[in-house]
């Protein structure tokens, strides 16, 4: 008889099923933003100009998809150079994944909602607080894995990895700042997420990664 093999409590197992899982769930997710674009509301039209004023109607749709979209694959590339340094997880790790992939499944639903009540504060900050709760459990994801001497990562230094946790910080600031200016100020507030750079550069002291280093370049940080 073969004798199964006891785990400790801290086992930790390979990376693969749950690089699978997370890459399968967004890209189900990023695939079906695309349903809440219909040609229904362009039935009607029977000339170039009538088409024309259909599709600038369906404007907020189409913008609240593209946001979306390109957050989502953004937030997926990230998940993908993770995982070039996380050579295995734990069970800690596993919940917070699951908790991202949460968020990661609710934002066709969030982007509806931005798309068809953009009008409403509610409506406006859903969606920024759906893409707020998959930054911040990446970010979770990440410091576990990056903690001191969790084995879970290979290939970045003790310092390089603490700048990779400084770094990771920026998109949950940027995120929550999202937040608090969407009721005023609508999709404009996505804008902030591009002074991403800007920020992480601030948090880590104003030190750039060494000249042909590729250890934090791209960053490792949150969905």
């Amino acid at each position: 008889m073969i004798r199964r093999r006891a785990r400790p409590r801290t086992a930790t197992v390979s990376t693969r099923r749950l690089e699978a899982f997370t890459d399968g769930v967004f890209a189900i997710a990023a695939t079906l933003l695309v349903l809440d674009l219909t040609v229904n509301d362009l039935s009607g039209a029977t000339t170039d100009a009538e088409l024309w004023h259909g599709l600038v109607g369906m404007w907020p749709s189409i913008s609240s998809f593209a946001i979306s979209f390109f957050l989502l694959c953004l937030l997926w590339s990230i998940h993908v150079r993770q995982f070039e340094y996380i050579v295995h997880v734990d069970g800690t790790m596993l919940v917070l994944n699951t908790l991202r992939l949460f968020g990661v499944v609710l934002i066709p639903f969030t982007t509806s909602l931005d798309s068809r009540f953009g009008g409403l504060a509610l409506g406006q900050t859903l969606l920024p607080v759906n893409f707020f709760w998959v930054v911040l459990f990446g970010y979770l994801l990440w410091l576990r894995a990056a903690a001191p001497g969790s084995g879970l990562i290979e290939g970045l230094s003790p310092v390089e990895a603490a700048r990779s946790r400084r770094d990771a910080l920026s998109a949950v600031i940027l995120g929550a700042i999202v937040v608090i200016a969407a009721p005023f100020i609508g999709s404009w507030a996505f804008v902030a997420y591009a002074f991403d750079s800007p920020l992480s550069r601030l948090l880590s002291g104003g030190v750039a990664p060494p000249a042909g280093s590729d250890a934090l370049e791209p960053d490792p940080r949150s969905e």
